[in-house]
């Protein structure tokens, strides 16, 4: 039951945050906004916002102009619910609110990077926060994780440098950050996950498109790789 519980909270989030991150980005920010359909513009009842269940029951329709809707809204749903069901694996010894505002701010990096492949400051200097709290209470050797971090930098600073525009400067600030709570011998592994399960995905693009489209959002990726060394 706790669960499902989790998954439900985990929903609620990912459909607020994937919504908020779009206004952050493109500065439309207005607290007293209400949610409309993408196609008539209609604005929605309760009824039509809750996470996965009412998009189910519309047959993924608008209930309005009976225009379909669009597949990301459920996709993140559902991915937000389970992502908050892992984090709760990853972080059982923290309290609930941690776990909730580590899924709000990593949710909120993620999809930001996803509409506009941009993450705000802010939500850096917050991750920053909440992974010095990780390090203070896993207790992690801090010189140790000090010098990883700042390897981390110079290394992703000198690639950048040689390779111009080959990563993005909030990608290389969040490896250096999330490195001060990564144990040492386990920071290779993070690499590896988060390069290879990017470079499936974009490879799955390339063959299901069948060109390239551009630059690859790697928040979602970092994250991944980042709970599975966790989970560890």
């Amino acid at each position: 039951m706790i669960y499902i519980i989790q998954f439900i909270i985990g929903s609620c989030l990912g459909s607020f945050t994937y919504c908020f991150a779009f206004d952050w980005v493109h500065q439309q920010i207005r607290l007293t906004r209400r949610s409309t359909c993408d196609h008539c513009s209609t604005t929605l009842k309760a009824i039509d916002l809750v996470p996965i269940f009412s998009q189910v029951l519309s047959r993924f329709k608008c209930r309005y102009c009976q225009k379909p809707t669009t597949s990301y809204y459920i996709i993140v749903e559902i991915i937000s619910g389970l992502l908050f069901v892992w984090s709760s694996f990853v972080f059982n010894e923290y309290h609930f609110y941690f776990i909730l505002i580590f899924n709000l701010v990593s949710l909120l990096m993620i999809y930001c990077d996803i509409h506009a492949m941009m993450v705000p400051d802010l939500l850096q200097f917050i991750l920053l926060c909440l992974v010095l709290y990780i390090v203070y209470v896993s207790e992690l050797e801090f010189d140790m994780q000090l010098l990883l971090s700042s390897v981390t930098f110079v290394s992703f600073f000198i690639f950048n440098t040689l390779r111009p525009a080959s990563i993005g400067g909030a990608d290389i600030k969040v490896f250096t950050i999330l490195s001060l709570c990564i144990p040492v011998s386990l920071f290779p592994m993070f690499l590896f996950i988060t390069s290879t399960t990017a470079l499936c995905y974009f490879l799955l693009r390339y063959l299901f498109s069948f060109k390239f489209t551009g630059a690859l959002p790697f928040f979602p990726f970092i994250f991944f790789g980042l709970y599975c060394i966790l989970s560890i």
